[in-house]
């Protein structure tokens, strides 16, 4: 059963790839229209609103259906049992994605998407290290084609930067790759909470993550935005004309995308750990830097793809397929119950082995003595 995990999260996983195409690409729009200041943080006060509504949504549904069905969900019998490890969720999450927006403007999404790929080798890591996760040859050699097609990616951007006589902004690189390092820890928080046998659902998960997200926002809002609404605010959407139709219809495709991706997110995570997420993680990187092209190109060089992209767009995708075909990572504490059973067992058996049993002779002179008694 085990062996079929990850090959039950591929519709997971696809469907987590197209949402978090959608979702990059609206955010990109998004971050290029400057409605406001960058230093605002407009993206991440949308996204943690969008992850708070659509999991109490989900809350709520599962425990009307839970209640019209007559029956008592796994989550409301573990009820009061919090898991302390929950709390680095939103610390991790917030972190991260503040981060990546921050590199996303400094980068371009293209470059930006190929580093995050270095969150695959870090999943697989922590995973090795912590959850005692072990790989077969073929995992770990779909995870080092996955590694080499986002090298060839990489040393694309690079050629074209030299060749532009542009420099890669380094401060840019360091902040996607903290980014890129807090999401590999959220990642193996989520692995964790998945299966071990905690109180929070993959929404309740999510609603935590949303709500201490969005109460940092709100925060830092009244502390930094509101305190100069007309250079943050007014100055930014008063600078040119604006269609008020065509940035609520990119706002809300950017806040319905996010919040499916979550979803699709937690799924993944469920059937098949952290490494695949990170995988598909990857590929949706590919389709990001493939649509980028088609869209931005024109208007930025540095969303255009070259033919080495491309060649690196077919290792990631097939790397992913790989890893996601190859079976579920093994844990070490899931065979400690039964190496334990064995050694009873075994012990049991010499023991019975080592019991001295009665000869015929003197079960003989037994019987003789308790019938002269």
């Amino acid at each position: 059963m085990a062996r079929d995990a990850p090959k039950s999260a591929i519709p997971a996983m696809c469907a987590h790839v197209a949402f978090g195409v959608c979702y990059f690409l609206t955010a990109q729009r998004v971050l290029d229209a400057r409605l406001v200041s960058p230093e605002a943080q407009p993206l991440t006060g949308m996204i943690y609103a969008s992850d708070a509504a659509s999991a109490s949504a989900g809350v709520l549904m599962a425990r009307l259906r839970a209640r019209r069905d007559g029956r008592v969900t796994a989550t409301a019998r573990r009820a009061g049992k919090f898991p302390r490890a929950a709390l680095l969720l939103p610390v991790f999450d917030l972190f991260g994605l503040t981060c990546a927006f921050e590199a996303m403007r400094a980068l371009g999404g293209p470059l930006y998407q190929t580093i995050s790929g270095l969150l695959i080798p870090l999943s697989a890591l922590l995973s090795k290290v912590v959850l005692k996760r072990t790989f077969t040859k073929g995992q770990i050699g779909a995870i080092a084609v996955v590694i080499c097609g986002l090298a060839v990616k990489a040393k694309d951007v690079a050629d074209e930067a030299a060749r532009r006589g542009t420099a890669i902004d380094a401060r840019g690189i360091l902040i996607a790759n903290a980014a890129t390092v807090s999401y590999g820890f959220r990642g193996l928080v989520m692995e964790y909470l998945s299966a071990s046998k905690s109180s929070l659902s993959g929404n309740a998960q999510t609603m935590l993550m949303g709500t201490c997200g969005l109460a940092a926002f709100a925060i830092y809002t009244l502390a930094r935005t509101a305190r100069d609404m007309d250079g943050m605010v007014w100055a930014y959407y008063n600078a040119s004309p604006r269609d008020v139709s065509s940035i609520l219809k990119v706002h809300l495709g950017n806040m319905l995308s996010r919040a499916f991706m979550v979803k699709m997110m937690m799924a993944v995570v469920a059937r098949a750990g952290a490494t695949q997420l990170a995988l598909s993680n990857a590929i949706r990187s590919v389709g990001v830097i493939a649509f980028s092209h088609v869209l931005f190109c024109s208007d930025d060089a540095r969303q255009c793809l070259s033919y080495n992209g491309a060649i690196s767009a077919v290792m990631v995708v097939t790397g992913g397929l790989a890893y996601a075909m190859s079976g579920k990572p093994k844990t070490a504490a899931a065979a400690a119950p039964k190496t334990a059973r064995a050694r009873k067992t075994t012990v049991a058996v010499a023991r019975a082995d080592a019991k001295p049993t009665a000869s015929p002779s003197s079960t003989v002179r037994r019987r003789s003595a308790r019938r002269g008694s």
